[in-house]
């Protein structure tokens, strides 16, 4: 099937809203491991139990990359915690691309680019890297990033960008996101003129969200309805979430898996996607009626503005990485 029937597809299970989409999902985020480096005040990682700490196993990982290729789904290598953490995180990054998945996609802080992980992480050939960084500006960069430092950061960030080039340019596309308002003094800007220079293909900027209200935004109280009618979400006829335990949840906002639709070391994920739990949370989106959805109602995304009721701030970013210029850079690089 060609992407576009594929998307097109998604998107009437989603307009249609229907109970029982004929597409899969379109993406899949695999938390490969729940562990992180670092705490981060807007992140709920520093939240997690220490029980929630780990690294999903291999049998998982295993059954996971096995159901890709029929799906073919896109898939986030990353979810709760930083996947560089993983000791194995670049043999998975090939298994889950020789097993068909449509993209790869790696979401990193960035802090653990030594030289051997750079030249593993190209090697293991990963379609997209994200580098969240959030600000080129240091002060910043300290507060929301307790126990880091934006100057070695960003020696990572070289060292991978080298590490690149020297295989010849033809491993991941590379993206800086850059969370909320910037501020842009001369510093700033020629720290990111060098990183576009070293072949830093993209500059995404997004604004911070509450990650269902776990963490405070527009001050209110985690865990609190927030005000307002939200629209349908999209998630729920868009992708699945597995969490490093094997716990599978219709959206990464869901950090704690307080929405559980099933366990993926017992049913086969387009089990779990067409199964009751996830029909149900269709109807209540659809309707509105979200009581039992403490997550959903918490959450600001649904709340923010939309183009034919897709979430238009990220209408952007899935055009380009999803739908046109990366995915063609992914066939160019594999030959197909």
């Amino acid at each position: 099937m060609s992407d576009a029937r594929r998307l097109a597809r998604q998107l009437w299970g989603f307009l249609s809203r229907s109970e029982n989409p004929a597409a899969p999902p379109f993406r899949l985020w695999v938390d490969l491991t729940s562990r992180c480096n670092l705490r981060c005040a807007a992140c709920p990682q520093r939240m997690l139990a220490d029980h929630q700490r780990r690294d999903m196993s291999e049998a998982l990982l295993e059954r996971l990359a096995g159901q890709v290729g029929e799906m073919r789904c896109e898939v986030n290598l990353f979810h709760r915690g930083e996947p560089l953490l993983h000791p194995d995180f670049a043999r998975w990054i090939k298994r889950f691309r020789e097993c068909g998945a449509r993209l790869v996609r790696l979401h990193t802080n960035a802090t653990l680019l030594s030289q051997a992980r750079a030249e593993a992480l190209v090697a293991a050939g990963p379609d997209i890297v994200t580098l969240s960084i959030d600000t080129l500006d240091p002060v910043a960069y300290a507060a929301a990033r307790k126990g880091a430092d934006l100057a070695a950061t960003l020696e990572g960030v070289r060292r991978l960008l080298a590490a690149r080039a020297a295989a010849g340019g033809g491993g991941p596309a590379l993206a800086l996101l850059l969370m909320g308002d910037q501020h842009w003094g001369p510093a700033e800007r020629r720290r990111l003129a060098e990183l576009q220079a070293a072949g830093l293909e993209r500059v995404v900027h997004r604004r911070p969200h509450n990650w269902g209200g776990s963490v405070e935004e527009w001050g209110a109280t985690p865990r609190r309805p927030l005000p307002g009618r939200p629209h349908a979400c999209t998630f729920p006829w868009y992708g699945l979430a597995v969490l490093s335990d094997g716990r599978v949840t219709p959206c990464p906002q869901d950090f704690f898996g307080d929405m559980t639709l099933g366990r993926a070391d017992q049913a086969q994920l387009m089990e779990i996607w067409r199964a009751q739990a996830a029909r149900r949370l269709r109807r209540a989106q659809t309707a509105h009626v979200l009581e039992r959805y403490p997550v959903c109602e918490s959450c600001d995304r649904p709340r923010r503005p939309t183009l034919l009721g897709l979430p238009r701030e990220q209408l952007k970013n899935l055009f380009v990485e999803s739908i046109v210029s990366l995915p063609r850079r992914a066939r160019d690089r594999r030959g197909d």
